[in-house]
């Protein structure tokens, strides 16, 4: 057994899969890879055919654990059986959440997302075809992140506001889509606008969906709806066919 299948056997049990799955459009396996000094637990998810040799990575929200099932496994099943290449990292491995969330502990996330896309730039994949998403918490991580010394190239980010923490003045100009839930009483729709208002004054160019009468916890039609614009603003960038 090499050192690579130990990891990855060895990531199947702390991420609670019992091992590498596949079915004929992806299949999905335990691994980690490292943050400044630190193993990341993720799980890493990939089509069985060509693909779009295009990679996304998820930052969860808070709280958020990384397992084989529920929504965020969901999505990222859809995302690879769209044909994309998917990180779910357990960012929190790079410094435990303590609730007040010191910038050194925000940097250290952001951190983990970066190294999550120099992870796939380093397999192959060209740093014009990765990009970040985010849900509440890790909406923040992933987007100001991506705008900050990352390399990814779009990013999503999903019920996250000011609320969450404030934002830094971007240093990157990417294409960012923002999605509020009409109804969230977690993160306020004002405060989402008010994020979408910076960054648009930063000359960020940022999209925008509501999905009508979600809160700030989606319902399984809610999160298709989520899967399908976000497929949309992807397809437009980072997974455009190659010619």
């Amino acid at each position: 057994m090499t050192a690579n299948r130990r990891e990855v056997l060895a990531g199947l049990a702390t991420c609670g899969a019992g091992g590498a799955t596949q079915d004929p459009l992806l299949s999905y396996s335990g691994m980690s890879f490292r943050s400044h000094g630190k193993d990341i637990r993720a799980i890493y998810y990939r089509p069985t055919g060509p693909g779009r040799r295009s990679a996304i990575v998820m930052m969860h929200g808070s709280g958020g654990r990384i397992r084989n099932d529920g929504p965020w496994h969901d999505l990222a099943t859809q995302f690879a059986g769209d044909g994309y290449e998917v990180l779910t990292p357990l960012y929190t491995d790079a410094m435990a959440d303590d609730g007040i969330r010191p910038p050194r502990m925000m940097e250290a996330w952001r951190d983990v997302g970066e190294h999550a896309i120099d992870w796939f730039i380093a397999r192959g994949i060209n740093r014009r075809r990765t990009a970040m998403f985010g849900y509440s918490l890790g909406s923040y991580v992933a987007v100001d992140g991506a705008l900050g010394n990352s390399r990814a190239a779009a990013a999503i980010g999903l019920a996250g506001g000011v609320d969450v923490y404030t934002p830094r003045p971007p240093r990157r100009r990417i294409p960012v889509l923002m999605i509020r839930a009409e109804n969230d009483t977690h993160v306020l729709p004002r405060n989402t606008d008010a994020w979408i208002n910076f960054l648009r004054d930063a000359e960020v160019p940022v999209r925008e969906h509501t999905v009508r009468g979600a809160d700030h916890i989606f319902r399984p039609n809610e999160w298709v709806e989520i899967f399908q614009v976000s497929a949309q603003f992807y397809g437009t960038n980072i997974g455009r066919e190659i010619r």
